[in-house]
């Protein structure tokens, strides 16, 4: 099998060549121009994945693609967002259908769900977000790109979709909650005690990404890919232990940050500037949902290898032996 991995120079991406080289295939790796990247096994191909003519290059002789490459950021015109996330999106699953290939993978992310109320377990049938506007530029291309690739796998474009949780993994350090401060050994975290975190390890999402590449029965459907929807409390601690650190964790009373946000994004508003967070950005980072896998483990037999307690000692005893290089854009499924 050839496979064609966008995105290859990413957090993910690297992680995802690396399992397909382990597997068995033939790799190709597109990054963009410029990237100085090691993919052992691979062949690189460095190009622009909004350029038709890179896009076609890259195909050439493909039977899989892996569409990882992604926009991510927290700031930024959606123009950007678009034209990476989006119309990229679209230029890539088609030209593959075109060309032939026999599977496209394509990574999504946990964001595209709408969350309607706290506690709520959450499937691959669920509503997509309805106010991802009100989010950010990030959030609502990755949207517009899981919409854009169902609708092709309904025309018959030979798609499956995995939507991972908070990715996390060695080289780089892990997320502690949706939004946290760092004060004099204090760790300010805006969630409650008991809120879900769908925590989800870079090298299980790879392995999804092998299954959906050779499970027939996968073509046309999304997956949800979280490792384990953990305690905030319970994440904190164990996230302490693996990093050796000794901060306390403060939870914020979120109702009260909520309706600051409110306020402020209300005189933002008044004064015609974009608000630094909004109300539903707060009621979203902190409203828990249960991500169901059912449908990964009974389709793809995806089951996550690595447990968050594993995986956070290995990726704090990685950054304790290297300095981590500096992440790139091409990476997906950060957000949710």
């Amino acid at each position: 099998m050839l496979a064609l991995v966008t995105g290859a120079a990413g957090f993910l991406g690297r992680r995802i060549v690396r399992r397909l080289v382990r597997g068995g295939a033939t790799v190709r790796a597109l990054v963009r121009p410029g990237c100085a990247v090691d993919l052992p096994g691979a062949e690189v191909l460095a190009g622009d994945v909004c350029d038709e003519s890179t896009v076609a290059e890259a195909l050439r002789g493909a039977d899989c693609v892996v569409h990882a490459a992604a926009r991510v950021a927290t700031t930024g015109r959606w123009e950007e967002f678009a034209a990476v996330n989006v119309r990229a999106t679209r230029r890539v699953l088609w030209a593959a259908h075109a060309a032939g290939v026999r599977r496209i993978v394509h990574i999504s992310s946990l964001s595209v769900y709408a969350v309607p109320a706290d506690g709520v377990t959450l499937t691959e049938d669920s509503p997509y977000e309805s106010e991802s506007e009100a989010r950010g530029a990030y959030s609502r291309s990755k949207l517009a790109a899981d919409r854009v690739a169902m609708d092709a796998a309904r025309r018959g474009v030979p798609v499956v979709v995995l939507r991972p949780g908070l990715l996390y993994g060695p080289g780089r350090r892990p997320p502690l909650a949706r939004q946290s401060l760092t004060v004099n050994g204090f760790k300010f975290l805006l969630a409650r005690p008991d809120y879900c975190l769908p925590m989800t390890h870079v090298d299980n999402v790879a392995d999804a990404v092998w299954l959906a590449a050779h499970t027939d029965a996968a073509v046309g459907q999304a997956f949800t890919v979280v490792d384990e929807n953990v305690r905030q409390a319970d994440y904190a601690r164990q996230y302490r232990t693996a990093a050796g650190e000794t901060w306390r964790a403060v939870f914020l009373p979120v109702t009260a940050v909520a309706w600051g946000a409110r306020a402020v994004e209300y005189g933002c508003r008044a004064l015609r500037r974009r608000p630094p967070v909004t109300y539903h950005q707060v009621q979203r980072a902190t409203r828990s949902a249960y991500y169901d896998c059912a449908r990964a483990a009974t389709v793809l037999g995806w089951r996550p290898s690595i447990s968050v307690a594993d995986g956070l000692r290995e990726v704090f005893a990685s950054l304790r032996e290297t300095v981590p290089s500096p992440t790139t854009s091409a990476t997906s499924g950060g957000a949710v």
